[in-house]
């Protein structure tokens, strides 16, 4: 059996989670506006401060803050169970579409935040997707950039 995860109340969390067998289910459209929707979807469910994110062909970053008696495991899970089968029923498949459990790390301060938004941010450029952060469309970046919706915007109050 697994450890149970223990959450801080409170916290940002920099999570991470990835395709089963890395496949590229995010490189194209239609797998990015799926998790996209079903971001958004989970967004008007739960009750949680998404401050960045990036989706990667075989992975998503997110920069989570749970509010008050919402538990990240019931966002994540959710979120990823309705990504598979959305994804499936797209593609009129049964196969798995996420992999392991999802990482997940507490985010202590501010200078840890700081750099975990820069983390998630540089992700699409250092895999040489795109020239600079902005330019990569299902992103945070790229989000703030174009004043969109999903994310909530870091103006020193979510902190």
């Amino acid at each position: 059996m697994r450890k149970k995860r223990e959450f801080i109340s409170g916290v940002f969390y920099h999570v991470t989670s990835r395709t089963n067998d890395q496949i590229r289910i995010f490189e194209n459209n239609p797998g990015r506006k799926i998790i996209l929707l079903t971001l958004q979807d989970a967004k008007e469910k739960f009750r949680f401060k998404l401050t960045n994110f990036c989706v990667m062909p075989t992975h998503i970053h997110l920069l989570i803050k749970p509010e008050s008696n919402t538990n990240l495991s019931d966002i994540m899970h959710w979120l990823k169970l309705q990504t598979a089968k959305r994804w499936n029923f797209s593609q009129c498949s049964k196969d798995h579409v996420w992999g392991q459990r999802y990482f997940s790390r507490p985010i202590l301060n501010y200078i840890e935040y700081e750099q975990i938004m820069k983390y998630i941010d540089d992700n699409p450029v250092k895999a040489e997707l795109a020239a600079s952060p902005e330019e990569w469309k299902a992103s945070g970046a790229f989000y703030r950039l174009h004043d969109l919706e999903l994310i909530d915007y870091d103006n020193g109050l979510l902190w």
